[in-house]
Parts: structure tokens; C-alpha cells; sequence
């Protein structure tokens, strides 16, 4: 069964492009892409949208960007911008509600999150996070 819409997250980090389609009623990542951009972050988005247009011909998309270079690629395709731990962060307290910890090891940089448990509501928090300089 075809969604009415996908969604669509480009992630551009310092070093490489990747991009998810995920069905949305199915619960469930229907493709995904994971390549070096060479310092080419805008053309190697636009090659990976055309996959995606391709693979997806009758489709549409909710498309968000994140990761270190997201915000040029969302000022130009006018899309949402999240913020990359913000997004981690989300998706980790979504679909792995014991975690912790999370560690996100990029390009440049190294992320940590920790999570704990509300007593009052049950929902997992986040309680701090932690990131080093670009280097």
C-alpha cells in the first residue's frame, strides 16, 4: 500500500549524505542511502533526491533536513530544518525507550545524550548532552 505521503529526512554531514524514505503508516524505512559528499553537499543532495524521485515516481514526500550542513540544504529547497542531536535524541526516545545513553560519532564531532525516565509521566527525557568542538 502507497502512503499518501513518505516522509523524506536528508541528513548532510561534514563528510557524508544520506538520505531515509520511511512509510509513515507502515512504521517501516522503505530505502536509504549513505554516501561522501567530497565537499560537494549540494550536488550530491541533488543526486540522492533524484534516486529517491525515481525509485518513488508516483509519490510525495514530507522532506526535513538535518546534520551540520542541513541548514544550507534547507534554505534551498525551503524544507524544515532539525537540528541533528535534537533529531537523535527524538528518535532514540521513540523506538529504544530503555536507552540511556546514545553516541553519535560524526565527521568532526562526537555527541553524547543521556536519558532518564520521568517518575511522574514514564516518558524517557532527555537529561543531558554533551559535544566536542569541531575539529
Amino acid at each position: 500500500m502507497i502512503a499518501s505521503t513518505y516522509h523524506l529526512g536528508i541528513d548532510v554531514g561534514s563528510t557524508t549524505a544520506k538520505a531515509v524514505v520511511f512509510d509513515p503508516l507502515a512504521q517501516r524505512v522503505l530505502f536509504s542511502r549513505y554516501v561522501r559528499h567530497n565537499a560537494h553537499q549540494v550536488e550530491t543532495v541533488a543526486s540522492l533526491l533524484r534516486t529517491v524521485a525515481k525509485e518513488f515516481p508516483e509519490c510525495s514526500f514530507r522532506l526535513v533536513a538535518c546534520g551540520s550542513g542541513g541548514t544550507t540544504i534547507a534554505d534551498v529547497l525551503g524544507v524544515p530544518f532539525v537540528q541533528e542531536v535534537v533529531a537523535n535524541s527524538l528518535a532514540v526516545r521513540r523506538n529504544h525507550e530503555n536507552v540511556r545513553c546514545a553516541i553519535e560519532l560524526g565527521g568532526q564531532d562526537a555527541k553524547m545524550v543521556f536519558f532518564e525516565r520521568d517518575e511522574k509521566s514514564g516518558a524517557t527525557t532527555v537529561a543531558d548532552m554533551r559535544m566536542n568542538g569541531s575539529c
